[in-house]
């Protein structure tokens, strides 16, 4: 079996952060360590008195710039960058510079520009990307320290979403979990029953039936992140109703036959013609709301999570429905990670923290903010949203049936399960398994082998 590569470009990216903040630590002589000692001393302080006339500069009405880095798609880029002008006009002396692109290559972007040094004073996180980030250097403020406002969030979503080590260093902007969206008009035409919750093999069954007639139609669609976000990781956690990695202790929570079974399952999509062809799906990796075949009816179904409702409402012409996602015959949980996935945090190192947390409370808490983004930027975090946008009419029926169905026996997920080199090296296996370059059970057995590696790394360094 061709070797996986096991220093993958996350833990390339991460592991030169750690060493960047670990520069100079080696041994050396007296003096060359006080030097460095007194240059680091100055530095310091020549860093805290720019920031200091930075803050008060913004205080006084100075110009200031603050560079804003998110990822999204068309819907939320006009969403935020409608909620920039509002604050513009608000603040005349403030000038944000959106810096915005798709999913792909984003982390790797953020990761390079932090430890150069270079990054945007406010941005978008997963809540999954902390450890790579704090726990290589303290890059991210503590927004308990800064003038925005954390206690209008829902409860424990901040615990669960936004906390690394007991400091708040993410601003949750959503809050829901992973279902099914289904086209109601295909649901209809193909016997699929809304009320009834399906398990993998019933959906391979259904889907093989529905594509032996008519050959141009598909159950379900998936990307790669999609496969490994949404239909692998949760099969992990369906066998055993923990997350994939104990935190306490990083060793895994589930079995080398689990994850054999997890990509068979996938293996079996593809066999079934259940799922579009990989390559199809690949033309709108990040966008399946575009997928042409969804678009025209011959996709039926597509797992996601509950905050892309608004781009999948406004994609089709028939009704949309959701409904849970698939679990396995003896799921010991929905496999759904009900929560907040991502947020916004700020650069413990911009030098305008004080005016950059004053945008992310705009942002996320002012009612005019929440007007203009809507749920395109998530759902409904803090508790005043859901009040301003169930009144306005904004927030769908389906939305909101979405985020209701996503919580029952839904587990909390850790953020070692969410570490960027395990998710790189479960997405590079599930894409050797559909290619054919290796069985399921090559790839659990390399999975379990890579995964160990990783984690004891880990937990030596921590």
């Amino acid at each position: 079996m061709k070797k996986q590569l096991k220093k993958n470009a996350a833990f390339v990216m991460a592991a030169s952060i750690a060493a960047a903040s670990l520069a100079g630590c080696g041994s050396g002589s007296e003096k060359t360590d006080t030097t460095a000692a007194v240059q680091a001393t100055e530095a310091a302080q020549t860093a805290a008195g720019n920031e200091t006339k930075a803050d008060a500069g913004a205080a006084s009405g100075e110009p200031v710039t603050l560079r804003f880095a998110w990822w999204g798609s068309d819907s939320r880029h006009q969403a935020l960058l409608g909620v920039i002008e509002a604050y513009e006009k608000k603040n005349p002396n403030v000038t944000i510079e959106a810096e915005y692109q798709g999913y792909d290559g984003y982390y790797e972007k953020i990761m390079t520009t932090l430890s150069s040094n270079t990054a945007p004073d406010i941005i978008q996180l997963s809540k999954e990307w902390l450890p790579d980030i704090q726990g290589a250097k303290h890059y991210l403020a503590d927004l308990s320290a800064l003038p925005v406002d954390l206690t209008t969030l829902k409860d424990r979503l901040l615990e669960i979403a936004g906390t690394y080590k007991g400091e708040a260093n993410v601003f949750p902007c959503t809050v829901g979990g992973a279902v099914t969206y289904v086209n109601m008009d295909f649901a209809e035409a193909n016997g699929i029953d809304l009320g009834k919750g399906y398990t993998w093999d019933e959906i391979k069954e259904l889907g093989k039936a529905i594509h032996e007639k008519d050959g141009d139609a598909y159950l379900m669609t998936a990307d790669a992140d999609m496969l490994n976000r949404l239909f692998v990781q949760p099969y992990l956690v369906q066998k055993t109703g923990k997350p994939i990695v104990d935190e306490e202790s990083y060793n895994l929570n589930f079995t080398e036959a689990d994850a054999a079974e997890a990509f068979q399952n996938v293996l079996d999509l593809y066999e079934n013609n259940v799922l579009e062809p990989f390559g199809d799906a690949a033309t709108f990796a990040g966008q399946a709301d575009q997928n042409s075949k969804w678009i025209n009816g011959k996709i039926g179904m597509i797992v996601d999570y509950t905050g892309s409702a608004p781009k999948y409402l406004g994609s089709i012409d028939s009704e949309l429905d959701v409904m849970p996602i698939p679990v396995t015959a003896d799921a010991k949980s929905s496999g759904v990670a009900y929560s907040g996935d991502r947020g916004f945090a700020i650069n413990d190192n911009s030098v305008n923290k004080e005016e950059a947390a004053k945008f992310l409370d705009f942002l996320m808490n002012d009612p005019e903010s929440i007007a203009i983004c809507k749920t395109a930027v998530g759902y409904c975090p803090t508790k005043q949203s859901d009040d301003i946008l169930i009144k306005a009419g904004v927030v769908s029926e389906i939305q909101k049936k979405g985020v209701e169905i996503s919580e029952p026996n839904s587990y909390t997920n850790n953020m070692i399960s969410g570490n960027t080199e395990l998710e790189v090296i479960r997405k590079d296996l599930i894409q050797e398994v559909v290619y054919g370059d290796v069985t399921p059970e090559e790839a659990a057995k390399e999975l379990v082998e890579q995964y160990q590696e990783v984690l004891d790394e880990l937990k030596e360094s921590k």
